[in-house]
């Protein structure tokens, strides 16, 4: 599963594949916070859980991407470990990290995600994924 950073004036992203549109999103939401802090090097001492329901397989990425950026800030807590399963509805959320004033900063914070270049699409293999984010 490969997956390479974007870059671009003011912003930042991920470009990403994956087997399953779940997994994507684990992909993508994992990469979004590494360009925060980096790999997660030790086992997250928090945790919390998220429900997303979506329509159009690119809007849930979005909404759940969103919601974990929230998360992450209204917490305090930089995720290292993102599980996603998918449900009828849209997907289950569990996502695992650290305080963030136990993690080493490496980039600028994340502002939010944008439809700006957004890709989400089935392929043969799978699934790709692109999202820039507001830094």
């Amino acid at each position: 599963m490969p997956r390479t950073v974007l870059s671009h004036t003011a912003d930042t992203g991920i470009d990403a594949t994956a087997p399953t549109l779940g997994e994507l999103i684990e992909e993508l939401a994992t990469g979004m916070f590494e360009l925060v802090a980096g790999p997660a090097e030790t086992e997250p001492s928090r945790a919390v859980e998220a429900t997303v329901e979506g329509g159009e397989p690119a809007d849930l990425v979005v909404d759940a991407l969103s919601e974990l950026l929230y998360l992450s800030e209204v917490e305090d807590v930089v995720f290292g470990v993102v599980d996603v399963v998918e449900t009828n509805d849209g997907v289950g959320i569990t996502a695992g990290g650290m305080p963030s004033g136990e993690v080493d900063v490496v980039g600028p914070p994340i502002k939010a995600v944008t439809y700006h270049g957004l890709v989400v699409e089935a392929t043969s293999e799978g699934w790709h994924g692109r999202v820039y984010f507001d830094v």
